[in-house]
């Protein structure tokens, strides 16, 4: 899963990493929240604090798709006249591709998670795409817990709220090595060789209260995840 100039340790720290960063703003996301419309949520007859006691189940998915491919040409040129030549062109093709896919899984109870040290500072890194940059998770929170404050708008307790956030990151090279000769030319018009790397890093975060809610909340989770799956064939060009 690391990238080719890093040793297999690296992948195990940048794991690790990632849950942490997930981790972190959960906590300052929902002590955000709950601050910020704890009164607003009593005036209005429900309590900006329902959601201590809920579960959050978080799901994280790493791929790394790769693809090579070589393609070899060569044309022959035969001048039979002033006017006339005779061309013969030839060519290979050989691919490969490997996909590799890691899917962890997790649940949070918000209460204890938010029994640890309150986070002060900013959890993501500046400048970095992947998950280690801001997921927005404190945005979503703070929306749904706003409705949750407007009387009328959800009637009752909310059942189950899910969150998704994929980043894709694509990169590749192609070399073309070009031989011209008298007669002969090689490698005339494709790349020679040519090679891509996509990472691709999903998320999925279902925050559900306990008890009852559980086979709701994972219901959808799953179609949450069935739905990335299906993203995920759309952009490869599956079915």
């Amino acid at each position: 899963m690391q990238e080719w100039h890093e040793p297999p340790e690296t992948q195990k720290i940048t794991e690790n990493r990632s849950i942490n960063h997930i981790k972190c703003e959960l906590h300052k996301g929902v002590d955000d929240a709950i601050r910020k419309y704890y009164g607003a949520g009593q005036r209005s007859g429900n309590k900006a604090d329902w959601i201590k006691d809920w579960l959050a189940t978080v799901t994280l998915k790493l791929t790394v798709d790769e693809k090579g491919s070589a393609n070899p040409g060569l044309s022959w040129v035969r001048t039979l006249s002033d006017t006339r030549s005779f061309t013969l062109g030839a060519g290979g093709n050989a691919s490969s591709e490997a996909t590799r896919i890691e899917t962890i899984s997790f649940t949070y109870p918000l209460r204890e998670l938010r029994s640890a040290r309150p986070v002060v500072n900013p959890c993501e890194k500046a400048g970095e795409l992947l998950i280690e940059g801001d997921l927005k998770i404190g945005q979503f929170l703070d929306k749904k817990i706003f409705l949750s404050t407007v009387p009328g708008t959800i009637i009752g307790p909310y059942s189950a709220f899910s969150y998704e956030v994929t980043f894709v990151v694509v990169y590749g090279s192609s070399v073309t090595p070009t031989w011209k000769l008298v007669e002969f030319t090689a490698n005339p018009d494709s790349p020679f060789l040519n090679a891509t790397r996509t990472r691709t890093h999903d998320v999925t975060i279902t925050i559900a209260p306990p008890g009852d809610a559980a086979a709701e909340a994972a219901a959808i989770h799953n179609a949450a995840l069935i739905g990335q799956a299906a993203a995920a064939a759309i952009r490869k060009g599956g079915p």
